[in-house]
């Protein structure tokens, strides 16, 4: 590695399997795409690579995308009609592809750029982000968004096993690893694979608290959004099994019987959405369901200023943004007390926790908030001071996040 000039931009080659936007151009999860233009706009200059060019071209500013794709593989091993034996394989075809790939596109990349740090995000760009640095000799860095890992390796060796690449890269060492705190117990997950703690970061996102600084009224959002019920629930999510959505729509026809006008509304895309709106035609309560798509993140805000209770019933772990939005919203909060929720949602204080093997009373205690507006400001408005205290914009997590990583570059090269 060569020295570089010392007032020269540095610069950050970030590896994915994920695109900056998991529901399309500013609609899903803001992590990602909130960390490349953090560096973006600390004046790195930023590569992205990406394999996911079949979802979509969006860009950032700032930020140098390069995107490939395998389409036919990707859409054959997520085909849940093929045998699982095929499906594996053709996973490891689709893994080793990107592997290869990705390397290439590296090398080639690495000559215009001379990068100086390698940063994986996500398991599916530590392989080859770790091959790179041995040929670089540049510090490496690993990003997780949490992890399910925890939860396979309670379910036995065979699901230890048939999650590979996620202890593949949780094991591979890196100069700095940064879990995300989002409840899953990523940290207790990394001590358990023996990982050198003292290189960890365990940090929750930053959130948008500017977004939060003024709330609109509901009647405001509810005219916004051409809302006439005066009862709105709320989920915010992809629509994925393990998010556990139907939970909410199971409980809706008991809450119809006692609370006539209740609409429940799903902002979010993904994989389950025709089987949860099959689930509300075999309820019967389809008019009192509203499904929005994915919606772009500067609008979610208004669908929280419409509802009175916020729903997030996950089955692994629920600190995710949507809940840490809500608090920010000052929205009446009912989850479950898996992973480290109860860390921080405070029962009966910021919001109301159930025990995920005891669901039953979701519907009573969905109906006792919908008619008791006084406990339901109580609770946001807890969960509103709490999250105004205690959590961080994403400004102050990507600062903290560049000082370790400058620090680790200016290491590497004055070692050199």
């Amino acid at each position: 590695m060569t020295n570089r000039q010392e007032d020269s931009p540095k610069s950050i080659l970030f590896i994915s399997g994920l695109d900056i936007w998991s529901m399309g151009a500013n609609k899903g999860g803001p992590a990602l795409s909130q960390t490349l233009l953090g560096y973006a706009n600390a004046g790195w200059r930023v590569g992205f690579i990406t394999g996911n060019k079949g979802t979509s071209e969006h860009t950032l500013n700032g930020v140098s995308t390069f995107r490939f794709d395998a389409p036919n593989l990707k859409r054959s091993y997520l085909n849940p009609r093929l045998p699982f034996v095929l499906r594996s394989f053709l996973y490891v075809m689709w893994w080793l592809y990107f592997q290869v790939k990705t390397f290439v596109m590296a090398q080639s990349l690495n000559k215009k750029y001379s990068f100086d740090v390698i940063y994986s995000y996500e398991i599916l760009g530590v392989f080859i982000g770790k091959i790179s640095i041995l040929l670089w000799r540049v510090p490496f860095v690993t990003r997780f968004q949490g992890t399910v890992f925890d939860v396979r390796w309670r379910e036995g060796w065979f699901k230890y096993i048939y999650a590979w690449d996620h202890w593949l890269s949780l094991r591979t060492p890196a100069d700095l690893v940064i879990m995300t705190d989002d409840g899953t117990q990523g940290d207790k997950v990394l001590a358990k694979l023996r990982v050198d703690m003292t290189k960890v970061r365990f940090w929750m996102n930053g959130t948008d608290k500017e977004a939060f600084a003024d709330l609109t009224s509901a009647q405001e959002a509810k005219n916004r959004l051409g809302i006439a019920h005066r009862h709105v629930l709320l989920t915010v999510s992809r629509l994925v099994g393990w998010k556990k959505v139907d939970r909410a729509i199971i409980a809706l026809p008991s809450v119809l019987k006692e609370v006539h006008d209740t609409l429940l509304i799903i902002v979010g895309e993904g994989d389950e959405k025709e089987n949860l709106m099959k689930l509300c035609e075999a309820l019967g309560v389809k008019d009192h369901v509203l499904f929005t798509g994915s919606v772009p993140h500067h609008e979610v805000k208004y669908y929280m200023a419409a509802a009175a209770v916020f729903l997030s019933l996950y089955t692994w772990s629920n600190v995710g943004n949507p809940l840490l939005e809500a608090m920010l919203a000052g929205k009446c909060i009912i989850t479950i007390a898996n992973g480290d929720t109860p860390r921080v949602i405070n029962n009966g204080v910021t919001g109301i926790l159930l025990e995920e093997d005891n669901l039953a009373p979701l519907p009573d205690l969905i109906i006792d908030l919908l008619n008791n507006s006084n406990r339901v400001d109580e609770l946001g408005n807890n969960a509103r001071q709490y999250g105004l205290e205690n959590f961080k914009t994403w400004e102050k997590r990507m600062e903290e996040e560049i000082s370790e990583i400058a620090s680790l570059i200016n290491l590497r090269y004055s070692a050199d």
